[in-house]
């Protein structure tokens, strides 16, 4: 999916990307989490349509994750890639408690800007000549959502939680 036309435009996926480079990456990858969208065609046959990471910081970064997010070209604006952006922001507040969470994307790609601030994402600066994509620098966007910690329910004795 990383050498599709489209996803190779809106993203810093390099073209001719190796299968293998992808295959070291999740199996090396034991802190981060990687979700797939797929549908079922007619004939019963499973088709990835999305694919989106999270990727959590160490250290005195541990309450930030990186969000990373594909759709396949011929599955654009179906719901795919928000379905996959849903359960990894569901992962990051309700399970791993994360605080922030980080993105960085192509400045002309609207669609996936519009779905990123539609969650929570907001514009937080750009990166002029960042990218260089078909033999020109393009501009990028870094993307963050910051959420409250969360709150603690206290149980009183002879409730249940």
């Amino acid at each position: 999916m990383v050498n599709l036309p489209g996803v190779r435009h809106g993203t810093l996926q390099l073209p001719y990307a190796p299968r293998a480079r992808l295959e070291h990456r999740l199996v090396a990858a034991s802190d981060e989490h990687f979700l797939v969208g797929e549908i079922v065609d007619a004939d019963g046959v499973r088709r990835i349509v999305a694919h989106g990471g999270l990727l959590p910081r160490k250290r005195r970064r541990a309450h930030v994750g990186e969000v990373v997010l594909i759709v396949h070209d011929d599955h654009v604006g179906r719901g795919y890639g928000a379905s996959v952006l849903r359960a990894l922001l569901d992962l990051a507040d309700n399970w791993l408690g994360l605080r922030r969470l980080e993105l960085e994307v192509n400045a002309d790609n609207l669609f996936a800007i519009r779905l990123y601030e539609r969650h929570g994402f907001v514009v937080e600066g750009t990166k002029r000549g960042d990218v260089l994509r078909a033999g020109e620098l393009i501009d990028s966007h870094v993307m963050g959502r910051l959420r409250d910690t969360p709150q603690r329910k206290t149980v009183q004795p002879g409730e249940t939680g």
